[in-house]
């Protein structure tokens, strides 16, 4: 079982997105193993094609990083967790504070250590997760400015509904810009060094939410639908073997499904367990010899059915559940048939499990 990431393909990426950012702080987000696709091979190659810096989620990320050698700017998207703060300070890590505790932990720590730290004052416009609410900011401003070895650098907000497309989103998503320039204005907060709302689909489909800095995760591995943009992974395992069954031959749990006619069925050994979702059972196809083929019946544990009528297939030839050549099989595809988001679809599939080789 391989994952197969295309250079060029987060090369392109890379290219085209810096290009729409145009002067702004690029920050390649790479948390959760860069989305499936594997995070210290992917931040090498996002660096080394335009990207400013780094953002992750948690701090064992960023340290996964620093000691892989990468001496690019690191942002800690989430903060850290308490008993972390020192490990963020000695790590020179950017930390995007979101409540007083997370202040005076580091305020702390960096006084210990007579260490600086730069941190991002992030505040909620509309998410409703990590951030500051308005009435809240002047306060955490005056509790930051009280540690000497707390930077302010940058200010931050996020998106919940920037790439959906429907006319309450777009509203919401404008009324979230409008509110962001508003505090950042009425804060004194625009003189900082970054300061960023635009994640990947801010930056695609909503220039005006482009400030001096963006985020981007999913759109530099093709998650996101836009010219120009291509899917960078691909899966692919081989057949275990290879067998005929009769009409009315029922196959896998559950018996959900039964051939009309005799059927030349494959059997590969890729399943939930590797994170291929019993919801693509009689719903998802695979790619073989280049053409696009159902999966049979329901998803096993670390099996499943497919249909070869018509292929000239045997065991050890590659099945493509992700990409491939010739019909291939899309991310937002395998999104659509399991009902979530091409972001889940990644991260299941890449999802590093010992079983499965990553080729870049």
């Amino acid at each position: 079982m391989e994952i197969l990431v295309e250079k060029d393909a987060l090369v392109s990426n890379m290219k085209l997105l810096r290009a729409l950012s145009g002067g702004a702080r690029f920050y390649a987000v790479v948390k959760s193993d860069g989305y499936g696709h594997g995070m210290v091979s992917c931040a090498r190659i996002f660096l080394e094609n335009g990207a400013d810096a780094l953002a992750v989620s948690l701090v064992d990320e960023a340290l996964e990083l620093k000691n892989a050698g990468i001496e690019s700017d690191i942002l800690l998207l989430a903060g850290f967790l308490p008993g972390e703060e020192e490990a963020v300070v000695r790590g020179g890590f950017e930390v995007a504070v979101s409540d007083r505790s997370m202040i005076d932990a580091l305020g702390r720590a960096s006084e210990r250590l007579n260490r600086p730290v730069k941190v991002h004052l992030k505040v909620d416009t509309g998410m409703g997760r990590l951030g500051f609410m308005e009435s809240e900011i002047a306060s955490a401003l005056d509790s930051i400015s009280g540690y000497k070895g707390l930077k302010l650098v940058g200010v931050m907000s996020h998106f919940p509904v920037a790439d959906e497309k429907s006319r309450e989103s777009q509203d919401f998503t404008r009324s979230q810009i409008a509110s962001f320039r508003r505090i950042v204005r009425e804060h004194g907060l625009s003189s900082l060094s970054v300061v960023h709302l635009a994640n990947s689909a801010g930056l695609l489909f909503y220039p005006d939410a482009v400030f001096t800095g963006v985020r981007v995760g999913i759109a530099l591995y093709g998650g996101i639908d836009y010219p120009g943009l291509r899917e960078a992974m691909h899966v692919r395992t081989r057949i275990l073997s290879v067998k005929t069954v009769p009409p009315g031959w029922s196959v896998s749990y559950g018996r959900t499904y039964r051939t009309e006619k005799p059927k030349r069925i494959g059997i590969i050994p890729f399943g939930y367990a590797l994170g291929y979702s019993r919801s693509f059972s009689n719903k998802a196809y695979v790619s073989v010899k280049g053409r696009r083929k159902p999966v049979l019946g329901r998803v096993c544990m670390d099996l499943t059915v497919i249909d070869l009528d018509g292929v000239d297939a045997h065991a050890g030839d590659y099945v493509y559940l992700l990409g491939g050549e010739g019909e291939r099989i899309s991310v937002f595809e395998l999104s659509r048939w399991c009902g979530t988001i091409t972001y889940e679809v990644f991260c299941q599939l890449g999802g590093g499990n010992s079983r499965i080789k990553r080729l870049v």
